[in-house]
């Protein structure tokens, strides 16, 4: 396959100084995800939060099924889903009935989560993540073979149900897994059928404390080794894995300042929400606001961000492909709380260009 370019995230979230309703705010989201399709865009992704002041919607199927019923040829995934907080036969009946209604533009990307909240919320603990994860897995895949399911497990057992719609392509929509941390990336090389890396926020960095992102190019190169090892490991080709890469960035035909300057306000506030997810120090999150950052800092900022012209960014995205290989996709996260629909949608066009180039298609 060739290498293909997509739209994310698309998080439902809402902020009322937008001077729009909530609801207008999904409606807008959706023809964004009609100008991506109608770019030439390969795929629009819609991630899971919960219970918090952002008021992201959590229903991510409803959220996908009106983006395909409003489309015809771009795939629609989750990007991610917390698989631990989902009923297994609910999540496999979802699945399916979006590969269905999409005659297969669907795919289940999952993750595992980390806010305690979100587990509370949902009746479950932290500590079964990883059981629960592979367990679910498990229960689509027997699911979307058309026969009954018979599953006796730690978290869940589930025998003598058949679900329907059986999904539109044989075995079921591809599975996506992300994650970090060596074990997640042997996971996803073990059960998946491709890796997510998450190069929009570097978990490793902020875990440790630093809240900010290293270099795209070399975490990369990083990753893909143990991913390489991990599909070796588990009997699978090397050659061209099938990789996922979540980037920052917002595109601007007059190059990296103007894009900055559209951008900054919100990006800044996707980091000190990772940064209070991750339990950074308060004091310094909320620091990170345009005209509080010394210059060194703004540098650094946007330094973990794809900006400017398509000149400007498509040199670092074709040295990711040649490490990678011909099935990288790249999940562009160009779309922000805050930032206008004319703004958003001018990025939109230009990923469009971008794609092309990438693809040597102009």
């Amino acid at each position: 396959m060739a290498i293909e370019l997509g739209l994310g995230v698309f998080t439902g979230e809402w902020h009322p100084e937008l001077g729009l309703t909530h609801g207008q705010t999904l409606r807008t989201d959706i023809s964004q995800v009609q100008a991506a399709e109608a770019a030439g865009l390969d795929s629009v992704w819609v991630s899971e939060h919960h219970f918090h002041d952002s008021h992201f919607v959590g229903s991510l199927a409803a959220s996908c099924a009106a983006m395909l019923q409003a489309t015809e040829r771009i795939t629609v995934g989750y990007g991610l889903a917390l698989a631990p907080l989902h009923d297994p036969i609910r999540m496999a009946e979802d699945a399916a009935f979006l590969d269905v209604l999409s005659d297969g533009r669907f795919t289940l990307g999952l993750g595992m989560g980390y806010r305690d909240i979100e587990y509370d919320g949902f009746a479950t603990v932290r500590r079964h993540r990883v059981g629960r994860t592979e367990e679910l897995i498990e229960i689509c895949r027997q699911a979307w073979a058309g026969a009954e399911v018979d599953h006796t497990g730690r978290h869940y057992t589930r025998r003598g149900i058949r679900v329907s719609p059986v999904p539109a392509r044989p075995g079921g929509p591809p599975i996506m897994l992300g994650g970090h941390a060596p074990a997640a990336i042997d996971r996803a090389a073990r059960l998946a059928d491709r890796f997510c890396m998450d190069a929009g926020t570097d978990a490793d960095a902020y875990e440790s404390g630093e809240g900010a992102n290293r270099g795209i190019v070399e975490r990369v190169r990083l990753v893909l080794a143990q991913y390489r090892e991990a599909l070796a490991r588990h009997g699978k080709d090397t050659v061209a894995p099938p990789l996922s890469l979540n980037v920052g960035g917002f595109l601007h035909p007059d190059g990296a300042d103007a894009a900055w300057q559209i951008v900054e306000e919100s990006y800044l506030l996707t980091r000190r929400v990772y940064g209070d997810w991750y339990g950074l120090d308060p004091a310094e999150v909320d620091r990170w606001r345009p005209g509080l950052l010394s210059p060194q800092e703004v540098a650094r900022r946007r330094g973990e961000l794809l900006l400017g012209s398509v000149d400007d960014v498509l040199p670092v995205l074709q040295e990711v492909a040649d490490l990678v290989g011909e099935n990288l996709h790249v999940m562009f996260r160009s779309k922000y709380p805050l930032v206008s629909d004319e703004h958003t949608r001018l990025s939109i066009q230009q990923l469009g260009i971008l794609r092309r180039r990438l693809r040597g298609e102009e």
